[in-house]
């Protein structure tokens, strides 16, 4: 990736691995530190089918809203005639689909103090098969900067055959994704579309804290991507940042020098934490206090282990594998979402205009 201008904006060097661990950044800050005056989201598009995730999601939402007065955007994808918004089993009109909506949106918003009525409050009720090629397309019509969607949080075989809205927009968005997964204890599930109706007491709304910023690092060009966000939410939501980085620790057979590896393991750790600071001066320098792990181990359960706290906001730049490549490959951003007790912003390379190699 050139340095220089790119797209009438800064762009960030490039700082891989092997260059971050050769030693301490020397020279220019690896990335511009965004200006408290530089809007972070002015318009956010919430995927919103009434389940507990989608309720989360969209407190969420509102939080960000409320922080940066961005316009709220609702948007609901009925599939079936036997949508949440209607009972029987003949479709209503667009019309009353529409009316059925935003008078659940009235409820939802309710405890948060907002409503359909506002001016930046928007709802919109469609119907499709596939919710989340409409929801991107959506987001692209109302330029939309940030897309927040609920996720059940799947895995293994039921995940790859019914898929997830969540990962889906993921890879797909032309902005970075918000998402937040049902809790273990957070009730029945409900799936995008047809979600049961568990929008939770009309009086107490879900919570929303973040009490914290962890960005994992891997020193590539998704690095970039990741501290540009969280550069301008961390000041945003005034709490502490943590910077993560794995030395993936292979297991080698008994005639290798094991003694010699570790001591090698150990000195990569010395320059894995060196780098981190570096990177995270120019976020520091913003009067932000920002700490830094670096963890021997296997990369997607360490992080996993590190991000997935309830009360955590997960950064993390994600290439946005597709197809069977994505399948074979799997991802430590899928794996930290269908995991995460706390919400997760994604941001795909493309999305955030920086190159991707390999889409």
């Amino acid at each position: 990736m050139p340095g220089g201008e790119r797209g009438g904006r800064h762009a960030l060097q490039p700082y891989r691995l092997n260059a971050a661990l050769n030693g301490p950044h020397r020279g220019p800050p690896l990335f511009s530190v965004v200006t408290a005056s530089e809007p972070v989201f002015q318009t956010l598009l919430v995927a919103h089918d009434f389940s507990p995730s989608s309720n989360r999601a969209l407190a969420h939402a509102v939080d960000i809203a409320a922080r940066t007065g961005a316009a709220l955007h609702l948007m609901y994808v009925d599939r079936t005639a036997e949508g949440v918004l209607f009972e029987g089993g003949k479709a209503p009109p667009d019309d009353e689909l529409q009316d059925r909506f935003e008078e659940r949106c009235h409820a939802s918003l309710a405890p948060h103090d907002r409503s359909p009525a506002e001016d930046r409050v928007v709802c919109h009720a469609v119907r499709g098969v596939s919710p989340a090629p409409l929801l991107v397309e959506k987001a692209e019509e109302i330029d939309a900067d940030l897309i927040v969607t609920g996720t059940e949080g799947r895995r293994g075989a039921r995940r790859l055959i019914v898929g997830s809205v969540a990962e889906e927009v993921l890879r797909t968005a032309p902005c970075p994704a918000l998402t937040v997964r049902q809790r273990e204890d957070g009730g029945a599930s409900g799936s995008t579309g047809e979600a049961e109706d568990a929008s939770g007491s009309a009086d107490e709304a879900p919570r929303s804290a973040v009490e914290q910023i962890v960005a994992p690092v891997d020193f590539s060009d998704l690095t970039e991507v990741a501290l540009r966000h969280v550069a301008r939410l961390a000041p945003l939501y005034d709490v502490p940042v943590r910077l993560v980085h794995v030395v993936e620790d292979p297991t080698m057979p008994s005639v290798y020098e094991v003694n010699a590896s570790a001591v090698r393991a150990r000195a990569a750790e010395e320059r894995a934490e060196e780098a981190l600071q570096s990177l995270g001066e120019p976020i520091e320098e913003t009067g932000v206090s920002v700490s830094y792990l670096v963890h021997r181990g296997q990369t997607t359960s360490t992080v996993v282990e590190a991000t997935g706290h309830r009360d955590t906001l997960t950064v993390m730049g994600t290439k946005g594998l597709s197809g069977l490549r994505r399948v074979m490959l799997g991802s430590v951003t899928e794996a930290v979402i269908r995991a995460s007790d706390g919400p997760v912003l994604a941001v795909r390379a493309s999305a955030d205009g920086a190159s991707s190699a390999d889409e």
